[in-house]
């Protein structure tokens, strides 16, 4: 996932995470490829342990649960993490990272569809 994460803030590192996380539980399975690679933000993030990683991973789970119960609640909740980011930098890496997270399995769901396009009307894409 090619992000450069220099100038982005915890809370940013959170949301970003979270948005992922919902992108990839839109579909209702999470692939290796898509674990991998969420592995390998949170140990961008600095996460080196497997503990660490493990702990933010199941936590960010269980804060997207609920909203993976409805389309409705996915799009109002995604819009909301978007909210983190500001700059047109932090917008444009935030919607490639969510789409190509969303395109590793080579299957998009509506929902996945819907969640991207509202992030792309979202940030002007």
């Amino acid at each position: 996932m090619d992000i450069d994460l220099a100038g982005f803030s915890a809370a940013q590192h959170r949301a970003l995470f979270d948005l992922l996380i919902l992108a990839t539980y839109a579909d209702g399975h999470l692939t290796t490829f898509e674990d991998e690679q969420l592995q390998n933000l949170l140990t961008a993030f600095g996460y080196t342990e497997d503990f660490d990683r493990q702990r933010e991973f199941d936590a960010a789970v269980t804060r997207m649960r609920p909203f993976v119960e409805s389309i409705q609640k996915a799009k109002e909740h995604a819009l909301l993490l978007a909210e983190a980011f500001t700059t047109r930098s932090e917008q444009k890496q935030v919607y490639a990272a969510v789409q190509q997270i969303m395109t590793a399995d080579t299957h998009v769901s509506s929902w996945e569809s819907t969640l991207l396009s509202e992030l792309g009307l979202k940030f002007r894409m």
